[in-house]
């Protein structure tokens, strides 16, 4: 089970294997910037979230220069036309025309690649991927793989208890899978109750003063 995604200037793989979540970033060259295994006991929380970063004042400036340019050429064309002024060279509006069309290619790419992004959160790491319409849809499914994954994951590993056993490092265990939902509410107190025998907040009072829950078993 894994996901993939590749960028002109990056790659990245995520893949669920035996004992954690495999991530790899190599940059264009193939180089690897990143390439660690989280152990599902230090993944979760596990969400995505899908973030904007469009530069807006860079964009603006940009767009300042680009009517400064303009405003320019009209200029020097006005003065040809009416003033007999120095006209453009030959091979002008090729290269405005070659230059535009790099510029626009850059402003589509980065719009895809860099401005929009879609980032996977883990407890300890953040890998941050860009937001293409392809690739939404299969990375939502992976997400939602990878969590369901290593909760049945901690679940068989984490979860069987026994009474016999010492009890208190199994009631932290129990109350770590609660708090990554791993264990339900009620789950978690079943759990607990066979540990110890007592009903969970049944406590009693006497006299003005708390008891101790009652045994069950």
């Amino acid at each position: 089970m894994k996901f993939q995604q590749r960028q002109l200037t990056r790659t990245t793989l995520l893949a669920l294997r035996e004992h954690g979540l495999y991530v790899s970033q190599h940059d264009g060259r193939g180089q690897a910037d990143l390439a660690v295994e989280i152990p599902y006991e230090e993944l979760l929380p596990l969400r995505l979230e899908y973030r904007k970063a469009v530069p807006a004042r860079g964009l603006r400036w940009l767009a300042v220069g680009v009517l400064w340019l303009a405003g320019n050429v009209a200029r020097v064309q006005y003065d040809v036309g009416y003033q007999g002024g120095r006209p453009l060279p030959e091979n002008f509006w090729m290269l405005a025309l070659v230059l535009g069309a790099a510029l626009g290619a850059g402003l589509l790419y980065a719009w895809h690649n860099w401005w929009h992004q879609a980032i996977v959160h883990t407890a300890h790491l953040h890998v941050v991927l860009a937001n293409h319409p392809r690739d939404r849809r299969l990375l939502q499914r992976f997400v939602q793989q990878a969590q369901s994954h290593t909760k049945s994951y901690l679940r068989r590993e984490y979860a069987p208890i026994n009474p016999l056993g010492i009890i208190e490092p199994q009631l932290r265990r129990l109350a770590w899978l609660h708090e990554l939902d791993v264990l339900s509410t009620a789950e978690a107190q079943a759990l607990a109750t066979r540990l110890t025998g007592r009903l969970p907040g049944r406590g009693l009072r006497s006299m003005g003063q708390k008891l101790e829950a009652p045994y069950v078993n």
